[in-house]
């Protein structure tokens, strides 16, 4: 079914990623020999080492600020040991592709180091969502007010402010109430619930010893519909704070879903207005939330688009994300990896493949960016018409499992 086979593929995070035989493709993915090793993008003011490495004249200095050695062969190198290299400044100056908004209209031609410059002003751009439209974060209930363009750039947020959401949720979970009310005085929560207040033991004896029987059943009587009321009031208060605490665990369970020991399952959601929405831009793709291979291990997510080289299928493929414990683990990652479309009712139609990570390849070295700029997977993982027609899609979500276990 995955008759794309495995590849390794150039990516923008920015939803301009996709590798295709375009121009597009070659304005935002360079050609080896014009990409800089520590940005991953066009050579700017490029510069050769004396071991013969080309970088970004800004990339390199800032480099070495910190190390005294090539970032791409460990060599010693200093500040003396760079050149100007203006013949590939020339060749990178001489290239010219079109804007990628060329598939909303725009039919300019630039050089690909304009391109950025270009797209703040394109007339063709994607117009920015108002205030009310953009995507909440899933964390504004208990504070937190940033709000997202598209669902990639949500995901992105969860993923880098944990931290943040954990303590917005301990702080919102420390402010639930037991109970507003002053409790060590019966009048005063009789004035609070608006009751008429018994009298006093002594007023009781006085209406006793004048044989006031029917004052006294008054009394009584309007006590318990009182204490029948608050007992309501009580009730109410439990079960909202029911309600917060499971709302609480659910939050505290979504953060925590990620540590699945390399068994993830990704609920793909929206499914048919997703699909619409990336024929219309062959440039969108979605990103599941990261998961870990182990505690304190690997960090992985999937990628899911539509194929670049045919439309008609799904392309699916991993990508390494960076944390904050990468200096203990042995790089590059290795391991096996099996994809999988579970089919809702029908096993026997489950679509399953198995990959082996190819650690020579850029998509499984230690990330210097949140995600390796590379993904590793399938461009034609299965074919869109036999997942709608076989059924794969229940409730408008398609479930896709990745086993990653490392070697």
């Amino acid at each position: 079914m995955a008759s794309g086979g495995m590849f390794d593929d150039k990516i923008n995070t920015n939803d301009m990623s996709v590798a295709e035989e375009s121009s597009i493709n070659d304005a935002l993915a360079p050609e080896a020999r014009f990409e800089c090793p520590i940005c991953l993008a066009w050579l700017r003011d490029p510069v050769l080492t004396s071991c013969g490495h080309r970088f970004c004249r800004n990339c390199i200095y800032s480099w070495l600020e910190r190390e005294n050695a090539c970032p791409v062969d460990n060599m010693k190198l200093n500040k003396e040991d760079i050149f100007p290299d203006n013949f590939t400044r020339r060749e990178i100056s001489q290239q010219r592709t079109k804007c990628p908004n060329i598939v909303r209209g725009c039919l300019i031609e630039l050089s690909p180091l304009d391109i950025e410059t270009h797209l703040m002003v394109c007339e063709y751009k994607i117009p920015e969502l108002p205030d009310n439209e953009k995507l909440r974060c899933s964390f504004m209930e208990v504070g937190c007010e940033e709000k997202f363009e598209d669902e990639p750039e949500l995901q992105r947020h969860l993923e880098q402010h944990i931290q943040k959401h954990l303590t917005m949720l301990s702080k919102a979970y420390g402010k639930i109430v037991v109970n507003n009310y002053p409790t060590n005085s019966t009048a005063s929560l009789s004035e609070q619930a608006n009751f008429w207040d018994p009298p006093a033991k002594n007023e009781v004896q006085s209406v006793v010893k004048d044989n006031n029987l029917q004052e006294l059943l008054k009394t009584l009587y309007e006590k318990i519909v009182y204490l029948e009321q608050k007992t309501r009031e009580q009730d109410i208060i439990i079960v909202n704070m029911s309600e917060q605490i499971s709302s609480h665990n659910l939050s505290m369970t979504k953060l925590h879903q990620r540590y699945c020991n390399g068994c993830y399952l990704w609920y793909f959601s929206d499914f048919k207005n997703k699909i619409n929405a990336m024929r219309e831009n062959p440039h969108l793709m979605h990103y599941s939330p990261g998961f870990f291979t182990s505690p304190n291990g690997y960090k992985l997510c999937l990628r899911l688009n539509l194929s670049p080289k045919d439309n008609n299928y799904i392309a699916i493929l991993v990508h390494v994300m960076k944390t904050e414990h990468d200096h203990s683990l042995d790089w590059p990652f290795s391991g096996r990896l099996t994809i999988s479309l579970i089919h809702p009712t029908q096993s026997f139609r489950t679509i399953k493949e198995t990959m082996m990570t190819r650690p020579e390849l850029d998509a499984f070295k230690r990330p210097v960016q949140n995600m390796n700029t590379k993904g590793f997977g399938y461009t034609e993982f299965a074919l869109l018409e036999d997942i709608i027609e076989q059924d794969f899609i229940s409730n408008n979500q398609l479930l896709i499992k990745i086993q990653a276990q490392t070697l």
